[in-house]
């Protein structure tokens, strides 16, 4: 009788019988495989050619990529064992440069390996595909200009920009089903906050946009005042002695000469009739003109920042 194997890492099962004083070979090949797929680690020089994984190689617990990378290559699994692996990428060279992981299976997803770091991937037999990397929907504030090619690489990007752009609900169900809908919040040159929630801190009524909607945003990083924004200036400011006079209700006149700060002129006191002492009439023609004054604190730019979709 011929041994069978079992499906996903090759286990020799001898059949009733057989083996009769060799029982031995067998059980000792299997410790063996069993020893590399829990422990073994597999050190795989890279440059610049594509490499198909030996049986060793493919075999281990864990596989760490090194050596320096003069071109983007890809790695390829069999389809014939499947595992979980332990992947480190601790390749120097152009962060351009990206390593492929992929199974012989055409169509297979595939993924690619983030630099000088460690991570958990499967292999199912077909795809390959991460299994440890932040929850979906969560927000990743990286350092970078753009997105790195080690997420644009893979067949499903596990991160998207954060741009307001749109993306497919058939691609990421779950991502459309926390925003609510396909479209991306936009995080370009913008602060964060934690979504109100009913609780009247961000109203639309203040800022111009609902701080109960997820992706929803304004503000402006400058702002021009008005005369509604000015407030009073009290008639009995000292350092302003340039009197006038007015009666009777109205609104203020301005009636000012150029060259100096303050405008003269009469104005109406509401509700009463009074003689004025200081000149608060309006501003002058040589400084009427409005100027806009930033509302950014003090802050540093980051990066960009992308959201966990699949």
């Amino acid at each position: 009788m011929v041994s069978t194997f079992s499906p996903n890492i090759q286990l020799e099962e001898p059949a009733r019988g057989d083996l009769v004083g060799t029982w031995d070979t067998p059980v000792n090949s299997n410790m063996t495989l069993i020893d590399l797929v829990v422990g073994a680690v597999a050190t795989i020089p890279v440059a610049g050619a594509p490499i198909v994984l030996s049986a060793a190689q493919f075999q281990s617990a864990a596989i760490t990529f090194s050596s320096t990378l003069t071109a983007s290559i890809a790695i390829t699994f069999p389809t014939s064992f499947k595992k979980p692996y332990k992947i480190r990428n601790v390749c120097t060279g152009s962060s351009a440069f990206v390593i492929t992981l992929q199974t012989t299976a055409a169509g297979g997803q595939v993924v690619c390996c983030p630099p000088g770091e460690a991570v958990d991937i499967v292999n199912d037999g077909t795809n390959l595909y991460f299994c440890d990397l932040d929850r979906i929907g969560a927000y990743w504030d990286y350092a970078g200009s753009s997105v790195p090619a080690w997420v644009s690489g893979c067949t499903v990007p596990p991160y998207l920009a954060a741009t307001g752009g749109t993306f497919s609900a058939t691609t990421y169900p779950v991502l459309a089903s926390i925003l609510g809908s396909t479209t991306l919040p936009d995080a370009r040159g913008r602060a964060r906050f934690a979504l109100d929630a009913s609780a009247g801190r961000i109203s639309s009524a203040a800022t111009g946009f609902s701080g109960s909607s997820v992706g929803s945003g304004g503000g402006a990083q400058a702002t021009t005042l008005s005369s509604v924004n000015m407030p009073p200036i009290p008639i009995t400011d000292p350092s302003h002695s340039h009197a006038t006079t007015g009666t009777g209700n109205g609104s203020w006149v301005v009636a000012g000469a150029g060259g100096s700060q303050y405008g003269g002129g009469a104005f109406g006191i509401v509700n009463g009739s009074v003689a004025v002492v200081a000149n608060v009439t309006g501003i002058s023609a040589g400084n009427a003109v409005p100027t806009a004054f930033t509302n950014l604190p003090p802050a540093y730019i980051g990066g960009i920042t992308m959201i966990r979709a699949g």
